[in-house]
């Protein structure tokens, strides 16, 4: 396919993404390694050349995995369908036929930063199914929502890698008793608002970092134990130069969302992630903060 345009991504391109990812879905890391190397090696991923090379592609599949190709095929093309825009409804297409069917009608781009990308019904469908249930597996999606397997796996794979859906665990502060405090600060440069934006990202307390163009141009959510802990946790981003704190409005945990990806530390050490000593802390020896959660002297639950 001939493109004017440096956005768009060849087909042979789209191709081989796909035959990577089914590869490393259905197989394990070494074996999906070892089929690349085998097919890198007959001159079978050429660039400009893996259409073409598609029945002997094919024909390597069934030599080495037997039966089990179809499901690789299968999942090759509902991954590539997906790339361009359409949805597998048919099982029965060769790989070559599913290939010419995808050039033929799909649309080929690259990601336009700052464009909106459109979710269709499945994906809805997908989203909503774990948001019910996050450990809901494939097969039982796929029956939910009347899709086939490999059209939901290929699904899952551009949301995620796209970054649209999120499959982190999330931990409910309401359940652990957590508080929260929403912070105002101000930023009077760009340079005080970047050392501030540096420390609150390096923060596991911070739960969200909001950028408004008023006056507070930097919000920022944070969980604690307590509220003396949430105190001297605000208190400790006060010391930037050309930065103030505008104000603090103490909360509940927020009635939504329930639950947010918080960073835990199973291996904990002695400094904490912004670079000071809770041990060495006027706040933690006298009791008024719990310390943070990536250090050894930490006093909370996580």
């Amino acid at each position: 396919m001939k493109t004017t345009s440096k956005l768009v991504k060849t087909f042979d391109g789209l191709v081989l993404d796909s035959i990577r990812e089914a590869l490393n879905i259905m197989l394990d890391e070494k074996t999906a390694e070892s089929f690349l190397v085998h097919i890198e090696g007959k001159n079978l991923l050429r660039r400009d050349e893996i259409e073409n090379n598609q029945r002997a592609i094919s024909d390597e599949l069934r030599t080495i995995f037997g039966v089990g190709s179809t499901k690789i095929e299968n999942l090759i093309a509902a991954l590539l369908f997906s790339k361009v825009g359409l949805k597998l409804e048919r099982t029965d297409y060769s790989l070559n036929e599913a290939l010419q069917y995808a050039k033929l009608h799909g649309t080929i781009h690259a990601s336009v930063p700052g464009r909106a990308t459109k979710l269709d019904a499945i994906d809805l469908k997908i989203i909503e199914a774990l948001r019910r249930d996050s450990r809901k597996p494939v097969l039982q999606i796929s029956r939910e929502i009347g899709s086939s397997r490999p059209t939901v796996i290929a699904k899952l794979n551009r949301l995620v890698s796209g970054k649209i859906l999120s499959l982190k665990p999330g931990i409910n502060l309401s359940e652990l008793g957590m508080k929260t405090t929403l912070a105002a600060f101000e930023s009077k440069n760009s340079d005080a608002r970047q050392k501030l934006e540096k420390m609150l990202l390096s923060c596991p307390r911070v739960l969200m970092i909001l950028k408004p163009t008023d006056k507070a141009n930097i919000l920022t959510l944070l969980w604690g134990e307590d509220q003396s802990t949430l105190n001297s946790t605000v208190e400790s981003f006060k010391g930037i130069k050309d930065t103030e704190l505008v104000s603090v409005h103490s909360s509940e945990p927020p009635l939504v969302t329930d639950a947010f990806h918080i960073r835990v530390f199973p291996a904990k050490e002695d400094i904490a992630p912004c670079g000071r000593k809770c041990a060495e802390c006027v706040q933690f020896i006298e009791g008024q903060c719990m310390g943070c959660p990536a250090v050894r002297v930490y006093k909370g639950v996580l």
